[in-house]
């Protein structure tokens, strides 16, 4: 009866071990589930954290820009208020009126250079 008790015993241990296993791997399915789930939930809002970080890259650009334009203008208008000569020295120049005695100088672009004329065809001119 040993060896039939005995034979008993190893297979209720085998089932015993058999679904200790599967509730492990059940266990650990059941959690890579979850962490799939909430990793699905959190790639867009990385998506969208990225996006505004190019956003606000962008934004920080143009603010640098406008804040070097900004003091241009103000020392422009310094030199407008605190200035006369610099009023008169651009009035003259955006009317191009000169003083007595002075002359000026103007250096334009040069015009760009026109394609060069495409000879007459001879045979055509017959």
């Amino acid at each position: 009866m040993r060896t039939a008790h005995a034979k008993a015993q190893i297979r209720k241990r085998r089932e015993t071990d058999f679904w200790r296993a599967v509730n492990r791997c059940l266990v650990f399915l059941i959690g890579l589930g979850v962490v799939v789930v909430i990793a699905m939930a959190f790639v867009p809002e990385l998506r969208r954290i990225d996006e505004m970080k190019a956003t606000l890259a962008g934004l920080q650009e143009e603010l640098a820009a406008q804040q070097l334009l900004l003091a241009q203008q103000q020392r422009e208008e310094g030199w407008l208020n605190e200035s006369p000569e610099y009023v008169e020295l651009l009035a003259r120049d955006r009317l191009g009126v000169m003083k007595e005695g002075e002359t000026i100088y103007r250096l334009d672009e040069p015009l760009p250079m026109a394609p060069p004329a495409a000879p007459e065809n001879s045979a055509a001119a017959k």
